[in-house]
């Protein structure tokens, strides 16, 4: 059971850490046209998760985040599991980029937007645009067939 213990200490940070290095492209549609997308990134990325804004037109945006990790967590993890304090610290000294990317509105009438990212905060960035402004999969089709 120790071992078993031991085992979970030292393997889950790794884990966790390759599972959150990743990058991801998000696709969706929506109806808002790609000036209010841009907005709306802006909003979630720039004002309530604090990510730079690098560059803005009107059907694109780069962001960048970066932030140090916080000293007493580090030391607390690093006194206590090594492993563990040293995934926080690498996860948390990296520096992400994440690019919004519209499309003009389509002959459906909706817009589509891509968002790419290197890393977990961008993906939850993503995830946050795409619920306060994304619809449903097939409501084009829904739309164009009345």
């Amino acid at each position: 059971m120790r071992t078993f213990l031991i085992l979970v200490i030292l393997v889950a940070p790794i884990i966790a850490y390759l599972i959150l290095n990743r990058g991801e492209t998000l696709r969706f549609e929506t109806t808002a046209d790609p000036k209010q997308v841009i907005m709306n990134a802006l909003s979630i990325l720039g004002a309530k998760r604090r990510w730079t804004t690098l560059s803005q037109s009107d059907n694109a945006a780069n962001f960048s985040y970066h932030k140090k990790p916080n000293g007493l967590v580090a030391l607390i993890l690093l006194c206590f599991l090594v492993v563990p304090g040293i995934v926080y610290i690498v996860l948390a000294r990296k520096k992400e980029s994440a690019s919004v990317m519209v499309t003009e509105p389509t002959g459906s009438g909706m817009t589509i937007v891509q968002i790419v990212s290197n890393g977990w905060r961008g993906k939850s960035a993503g995830r946050s645009l795409r619920t306060q402004i994304g619809t449903a999969t097939g409501t084009a089709a829904a739309l164009t067939a009345e």
